[in-house]
């Protein structure tokens, strides 16, 4: 019976609703695939690279990095890796933090 099957079923976290196909875990949760998307964008992030913050919702990278990376005091861009890497060197300076190729020592 339905109610028999549907007690079987395990209920996507951001919808609630049951999860009759495909299961994505993240978590420690299921999701729908399509439900798995980024907190900032409409990127679904199944198969994809994925953090999270403090209070545990879910980013692409871009939009972690343009929302929480230390911003240049040059040119105020966020200091991210460059494409295809996972770190990034920055300087600090007077409590300030520079892109390497913004940074100059000024008298």
């Amino acid at each position: 019976c339905d109610s028999c099957y549907h007690g079987t079923l395990e209920r996507c976290a951001v919808c609630k609703d049951y999860i009759k196909d495909r299961i994505l875990r993240a978590m420690d949760m299921p999701f729908h695939p399509d439900c798995f998307k980024c907190h900032d964008c409409p990127k679904m992030l199944d198969g994809i690279p994925f953090t999270t913050d403090a209070d545990s919702q879910v980013y692409c990278l871009d939009c972690y990095h343009r929302k929480f990376a230390p911003r240049c005091a040059s040119c105020q861009e966020p200091i991210v890796p460059e494409e295809g890497k996972e770190e990034t060197l920055r300087v600090i300076s007077m409590d300030k933090s520079f892109h390497v190729g913004c940074f100059n020592c000024q008298d």
